[in-house]
């Protein structure tokens, strides 16, 4: 890259630039503007020219990016590059060949067969700008980035100074922010404080907090809490690396599927059908996610499952398998609606789709149901357990298999295999073989067209079968006059083996007698195009949603009974799995997680995360009405506290929001009244911010301590530390999973409190020294580890947001963790 660079005169910085730019932007060459051909975009809707002659004063085109001073034949590498951007890789390759030079050919050819390695040329979309957080509740101070409130969010302004209600503002650096690339410079202009709201932009640390809102506790007392976490979900996700990185089970999203229907928002404003970089931005909102998400996920054995329909489903493939590349993805297509969804002038869509990433030994857990056909379909039709023991397919001729040719003699008045015979080679008639015994029938492995054929198993394996019941005398067909063989094969010996087919005796010629296993369901692999009457979205969705909350509507609900029936592909054999799903919408991830507990007595988890926006229409009549995003009139109606966390409170209570019984039966896998509820337990907190130099060093704990709980486990009542009680040295509540020695000099009462004491899962120790801290951790396993099996032991810095602090920089989305706490 560096020898292409200097041969073009330009710094490698510039060839990068050059390569990832989109679009790639105009150039000046001389007094001529060029617009460097591959760009999709015209300038202005213009068509494409390679050059345009600037008249003196004439204004730069909007859509035009930089302009630069380049020569000709630099101006001819771009267009190469332009190419190499829309995919035609050999363009680069055509301009290296046409330099005379053949020393320096070689070489560049050298450095860009090296630069072509370390660039990663797959899926390209336009990488747009970051992402701006609001933070309605926080107070507008010094320093701080705000925009308006009625105005759009990435119109960021800083404040230089705040004097009787009025702040002071002025554009702020590119290099500083980059959420504005092509800031102007501008005066400074004043704006009444309360038309400001802070926002953040990525890269800025933010110390976060899980302030709580509600809960619902209808479980026991000592089972983990699912978790409802109302934030922006990337936010979330940092926050979740920190908690559970590594640990996750299965990751469940139904992401925005970008209809243009207004259904999403980036940076605050919704993206239509007519925004032409729609897709670009769905694919920059979803990588950001995927990376966090990544972290999350066991290496050793853990799934991603992402549904989406037919707007983005190639494009996420793409994107998954660039962001997963040592994982395996397979996509299932899923019947959800049988009268099928308008398309004007189209198909009508009858089906979404499912992606399911395999990461580490991930494997799906056979079910008794294929997916593909009705669980009733199943349930009549016959088992088939005893095979044609005559070879069909390849390798099924007699001299292909010479030693497979040989007779089974057969009594035709008792209708039983009498004995087999050895084989005989090949050249000998089977006409000239004699009967064992008269009256005896030979039954030769022939074919339908009368050729000569070859059996499955060997001679001396057949008398074994023979000897087990596992060979017998099949049906005996008049018109050709021939008996056929039946046999067990090794994958029906095995599920007997396994009890999943019984044996109820043996007939008269002394044949196994089979039944499938009255306490076993028949185990059968599902296939990739799934048609169940459970995964209606309309039955299994939206009336489940409008039983459990009556009047209240929520678009496009997935059906609970097709969420469970994924789930339960991956973590049927996990009891104690851990389950997020960071695009909550209605919750029904949650749902079918307590269903599934609630089948098999699991102690399964979820951990939900969504925002609280409201509806397109319904943000336009409540800003009719004057207010805006934060006041309590507002937010009541955000998906999270009017949907999902009443969803969820109804199903586990088995009530409505008003207190009535809810009507209807859960149907399918487990049919019960849904009034009976769950016995499940549920935690709802809402994501905050805090200042860290508004909050003295050590004065957090109190409110970091649903964050303690929460990677403890989430197990049991959550602890709290009342507002007027002062920290103390130890903090072990009783009945609670977890310890905090918040002053490495108590060490005493800390070992003291360990003696004698079980079912703890974590200790935190408070204190900055790492060595010490490896010291006291060595010291609390040899008092605890015995009680305590798997005990961790985990450092926590004096200044307690710092451990806590995410959104750091814009790699912190490329995968690596950011834990400032240790663990020994």
């Amino acid at each position: 890259m560096g020898l292409i660079a200097e041969h073009l005169g330009v710094t490698r910085d510039t060839i990068s630039r050059w390569i990832d730019r989109k679009p790639l932007p105009a150039y000046r060459v001389g007094r001529l503007l060029v617009e460097v051909p591959g760009d999709s975009r015209s300038m202005n809707g213009c068509a494409p020219a390679e050059r345009m002659r600037m008249r003196p004063g004439e204004k730069r085109p909007r859509d035009v990016g930089p302009v630069e001073w380049l020569n000709e034949h630099q101006v001819c590498c771009l267009r190469g590059l332009a190419n190499l951007k829309e995919d035609r890789l050999s363009a680069i390759h055509d301009l290296i060949a046409q330099i005379s030079d053949p020393r320096l050919r070689e070489r560049l050819s050298a450095e860009w067969a090296n630069a072509a390695k370390e660039k990663k040329f797959g899926l390209v979309f336009e990488d747009h700008l970051p992402e701006l957080l609001p933070l309605h509740g926080a107070k507008p101070r010094k320093g701080d980035l705000v925009c308006r409130r009625q105005e759009a969010l990435k119109d960021v302004w800083q404040i230089q100074s705040l004097h009787a209600g009025v702040a002071t503002c002025v554009k702020p650096s590119n290099e500083a922010h980059p959420s504005e690339p092509t800031r102007a410079a501008a005066k400074a202009v004043q704006f009444p404080v309360d038309e400001l709201l802070v926002v953040r932009e990525f890269g800025e640390p933010i110390f976060p907090a899980l302030v709580p809102v509600d809960a619902v506790a209808n479980g026991p007392l000592d089972a983990p809490w699912h978790t409802l976490i109302e934030a922006d979900n990337y936010h979330a996700l940092q926050l979740l690396d920190y908690l559970y990185a590594g640990q996750v089970d299965c990751i469940y999203i139904d992401p925005p599927y970008n209809t243009g229907a207004r259904d999403w928002k980036y940076n605050n404003d919704y993206v239509d059908g007519n925004d032409g970089w729609r897709h670009s931005k769905w694919l920059s909102m979803m990588q950001r996610r995927l990376r966090l998400a990544k972290t999350l996920l066991n290496p050793a054995d853990s799934v991603l499952i992402c549904t989406i329909d037919e707007k983005e489903v190639h494009r996420l493939g793409l994107l998954l398998e660039q962001e997963f590349p040592e994982a395996s993805v397979q996509m299932v297509t899923s019947v959800i609606n049988h009268s099928g969804v308008a398309r004007a002038k189209q198909f009508y869509r009858a089906d979404e789709y499912l992606f399911f990433v395999f990461i580490g030994e991930a494997s799906v857990t056979p079910t008794g149901q294929d997916m593909l056909n009705p669980p009733e379909a199943d349930e009549d039709k016959k088992i088939i357990l005893w095979r044609q023991l005559l070879r069909s397919g390849t390798n099924a001729r007699r001299e292909d298999r010479p030693r497979l040719f040989y007779p089974f003699w057969v009594d035709p008045v008792r209708k039983r295999i009498h004995s087999v015979g050895d084989y005989i080679p090949l050249g000998i008639s089977p006409d000239s073989v004699q009967p064992p015994e008269p009256g005896l029938v030979a039954c030769w492995p022939i074919r339908s067209d009368d050729s000569e054929g070859c059996w499955q198993i060997s001679a001396e394996t057949a008398r074994k079968g023979l000897a087990e019941g596992t060979v017998k005398l099949g049906a005996y067909t008049s018109t050709r006059g021939r008996w056929s063989i039946s046999y067990l094969r090794n994958a029906e010996k095995e599920r007997i083996a396994r009890g999943e087919i019984e044996v109820a005796g043996r007939d008269e010629n002394g044949a196994l007698i089979l039944k499938p296993s009255a306490t076993v369901e028949r185990v059968k692999n599902p296939v990739t195009v799934w048609n169940q009457r459970s995964h209606n979205a309309g039955a299994g969705g939206s009336n489940v949603l409008r039983a459990l909350l009556p009047g209240r509507k929520f678009p496009f609900p997935k059906s609970l009974y097709a969420v469970e029936d994924a789930l339960r592909f991956f973590v049927a054999n996990k009891p104690d799995a851990l389950i997020v799903d960071f695009f909550a919408g209605s919750g029904t991830t949650a749902h079918a997680v307590m269903r599934l507990n609630r089948q098999d007595g699991g102690r399964r988890r979820c951990v939900l995360v969504t925002n609280n926006e409201v509806a397109a229409d319904e943000a336009t009549a409540l800003a009719a009405k004057g207010l805006q995003p934060g006041h309590p009139d507002w937010e009541q109606w955000g998906i999270c506290r009017h949907i999902t966390f009443p969803r969820l409170k109804a199903a586990i209570t088995g009530q409505t929001p008003a207190g009535e019984p809810i009507r209807g039966d859960y149907k399918f896998t487990d049919e019960f009244p849904m009034a009976e509820g769950f016995a499940a337990n549920l935690a709802y907190f809402k994501l905050d911010f805090l200042d860290k130099e508004r909050v003295s060093l050590r004065r957090a704990f109190r409110e970091i301590l649903p964050l303690l709980w929460l990677k403890a486990g989430a197990v049991g009542p959550r602890p709290e530390l009342k507002r007027d009680e002062p920290e103390p040295a130890l903090f072990a509540p009783e009945g609670s999973n977890f310890m905090v020695l918040l002053d490495e000099t108590r060490m005493d009462v800390l070992l003291q409190a360990l003696q004698g004491r079980a079912g703890l899962s974590h200790v935190f120790i408070v204190t900055d020294a790492d060595e010490s801290f490896k010291t006291l951790a060595q010291d609390v396993r040899e008092v605890a580890d015995k009680a305590n099996p798997g005990l961790a032991v985990v450092q926590l810095y004096r200044d307690y947001l710092l451990n806590f602090m995410i959104n750091q920089n814009q790699d912190r989305a490329a995968g690596s963790a950011n834990t400032l706490g240790a663990r020994a």
